[in-house]
Formats: structure tokens, C-alpha cells, sequence
């Protein structure tokens, strides 16, 4: 006769390592700690991933931290990596909605919209190397327009294409001219 032993484990008890990665056990959310479920279905943090991918290339392989199973970062860097939907459906409605995040050298991104009607929002940035912040490893926000920052790098860029077409004029024309006469 086989008795029954109550150690049945509840669900809820293991809630906690399903909404935190367990690499660097902070629980997730929609932006830099987004859970991203790797082919082996094991799930970390973006941030966790994009450090041990920091100096691979996309479509190059790395290993799972967990059972080594091969991996591969899509076109776009780790952001592009699929979500584990599990996870995110159990977060609250207003965090239910991933955010837009990306790759940029050894930092990632994300636009924080202040105020959608306006444009106005603030550029979030997560250093992934130590010291990578003026010496400090944290979030850094700048405020910025999107028309603003669109309207300046069409300037940059008109002020470049004008600075050397200037330089080749100075350097190619002018001799010729003066040999000339």
C-alpha cells in the first residue's frame, strides 16, 4: 500500500525563478531585461546576452550559459532574438507591450517616448562594458527631439559634403587657375 506524500509544489513557487534571469537574478521587464527564449527554450535577460555576444558577429553561434546548446544572433544583434511570450504575458498590462531596442557598438538603445504628440522623448542607453559611461556602468538618458536629432545629422552631413567639396576645390582648382595665368 502506497501512501501519498504532500509535497506536491505549488505553481506559484516557482514564479519567481521564471521572472528572473538566472544569470544575473533581476526579475524582467519590456526594455533592457526583456526575456529572450533561446532554441534550447532556456530564457535570459537581452542585457545578459548581449554581454556574453558583445565581440560576436550576427549569424555567428554561441553557446547556451546554461546546457550549451548552439545558438545563433540574428540579423540585427540579440534585440532581434525572439521573446519567451510565456513570460512576458504574465507581466501587467502596461508592460505587456515590448519596447524597441537595439544594438549600437558596445551599447544598447532604446527611445523613450515622453510625449508621442510632440516627438519629444529621451535617448536610453545601456553600456555593456564595464566603465563605458565615464566610468560608471548604469543607464544614461539624453533628451532629444526626433525632428531635432533628424534635422541634425541632415546638417552634419550637409556641412561635411560642403567642407570637402571646399577642400578638393582649394586643393585641385585654385592651382590650376593660378598656373594658368
Amino acid at each position: 500500500m502506497a501512501t501519498e506524500t504532500s509535497d506536491a509544489v505549488e505553481p506559484d513557487a516557482f514564479l519567481p525563478s521564471l521572472t528572473e534571469c538566472p544569470i544575473c537574478y533581476a526579475f524582467y521587464d519590456n526594455v533592457f531585461k526583456t526575456p529572450l527564449r533561446l532554441p534550447c527554450s532556456h530564457t535570459f535577460c537581452m542585457e545578459c546576452l548581449s554581454r556574453l555576444c558583445l565581440f560576436l558577429k550576427q549569424s555567428q553561434n554561441f553557446p547556451c550559459p546554461l546546457c550549451r546548446t548552439s545558438a545563433q544572433i540574428p540579423p540585427g544583434g540579440v534585440p532581434k532574438m525572439q521573446p519567451n511570450v510565456d513570460i512576458v504575458s504574465r507581466f501587467p498590462p502596461a508592460m505587456q507591450k515590448l519596447q524597441e531596442v537595439w544594438v549600437d557598438g558596445h551599447k544598447l538603445c532604446w527611445m523613450k517616448a515622453d510625449d508621442p504628440e510632440i516627438g519629444n522623448g529621451s535617448l536610453v542607453t545601456l553600456h555593456l562594458l564595464p566603465g563605458g559611461a565615464g566610468g560608471q556602468d548604469s543607464s544614461v538618458s539624453v533628451p532629444q527631439s526626433l525632428c531635432r536629432s533628424f534635422c541634425r545629422s541632415i546638417w552634419g552631413l550637409g556641412l561635411s559634403v560642403l567642407t570637402v567639396g571646399l577642400l578638393v576645390f582649394t586643393i585641385v582648382f585654385i592651382p590650376v587657375y593660378v598656373n594658368s595665368q
